[in-house]
């Protein structure tokens, strides 16, 4: 068993998003043999999560592991409170191992905290929301007779931080089912993305609608084709591309893995796709929590989106907001 006396303080971006070759530097002043520790310790931990076989099949894919001073950090989502507690004691046979700060977020749980929020909207408007849960994702769907129901509905779902995204499905009673045909992706920050003919580049930042979490666009870099802007070398004549950083909507990507990503254009379709204009976009506040896997600095938000703040809303603050339609890229 691990000791009892290694605490568990929530560390936010402070371990996750911490650069990982700068946690290297900062060790080897300490101890470098620490280094080598933590390296192999990351792949007996990884060993050990992969060899169970129920959490292999259910949430494997879906956690990232840390490893600093002998400590393993877990992040990320689960199916369950049980699969957050087999991770763990997945772990318990690892020897030189300090502890365990587990942070994984179990759907169970994230569905009753969801479906609590909600709750005060149904009592107040008399209506009933379907919620569910998968990896961290939130399922809304209902009946309402309120168009601004549905979007007060998606805002209280995504206010809680642990939220990945929302997929909302509520509709108007006696309407249509209007689905939302933006896919839920997430681009990993660096994966390389391919257009159909070949030419590639690499995610730099994600653009999230602030509403529901999602992402709705990503920011690549890398040489693409583009007439107006080929410059040519003047030490051999050849023509040189120079690299550019565009905004292309999820709406265009065709399929993605954990290392790389396939578009449905070519890299000549200027009008499938934006230069990068840095004032139509702006940071989180501070306070903003971002979707697993993201970290602050990887995520914009459109400019044009009006709110107060991005912070944590609360349930009263939700009734009383009339939110404005997001003109969101790509939607």
């Amino acid at each position: 068993m691990f000791p009892e006396q290694i605490t568990r303080t929530d560390p936010g971006e402070l371990i996750r998003c911490r650069d990982s070759n700068q946690a290297m530097v900062e060790s080897q002043k300490e101890n470098d043999k620490s280094i080598k520790t933590d390296a192999a310790l990351f792949h007996e931990v990884d060993n050990a999560l992969w060899k169970d076989v129920t959490f292999r099949a259910t949430d494997y894919d879906n956690i990232s592991v840390r490893v600093l001073g002998r400590i393993v950090y877990l992040f990320g989502h689960v199916i369950s409170l049980t699969n957050q507690h087999r991770a763990e004691r997945a772990l318990q046979s690892i020897p030189n191992l300090l502890g365990v700060n587990n942070y994984l977020i179990p759907d169970d749980q994230l569905l009753a905290e969801v479906s609590s929020a909600l709750g005060s909207l149904e009592h107040t408007y008399n209506c009933k929301f379907f919620t569910g849960v998968s990896h961290g994702v939130v399922l809304l769907s209902g009946n309402v007779n309120d168009a601004t129901l549905i979007l007060l509905a998606e805002k209280c779902a995504s206010s809680n931080p642990n939220v990945r995204g929302v997929i909302n499905s509520v509709r108007i009673e006696g309407g249509d089912l209007d689905l939302n045909n933006q896919p839920f992706l997430q681009p990993i920050i660096g994966e390389e993305i391919f257009f159909l003919n070949g030419v590639s580049g690499s995610v730099k930042q994600v653009i999230i609608n602030p509403d529901n979490r999602c992402v709705i666009a990503m920011t690549i870099q890398g040489q693409f084709t583009d007439q107006q802007q080929e410059l040519k070398s003047f030490n051999n004549g050849e023509i040189r591309t120079p690299e550019r950083l565009i905004v292309i909507s999820v709406n265009l990507i065709r399929y993605l893995t954990r290392d790389s990503g396939f578009l449905y254009i070519n890299s000549d379709e200027r009008e499938r796709y934006e230069n990068f204009e840095p004032a139509l976009f702006h940071m989180p506040n501070s306070g903003w929590v971002p979707p697993y896997p993201y970290c602050t600095k990887e995520v914009l938000f459109p400019f044009d989106y009006q709110a107060v703040d991005y912070g944590v809303v609360t349930e009263q603050q939700l009734l009383r907001e009339q939110l404005p339609a997001n003109d969101s890229l790509g939607g």
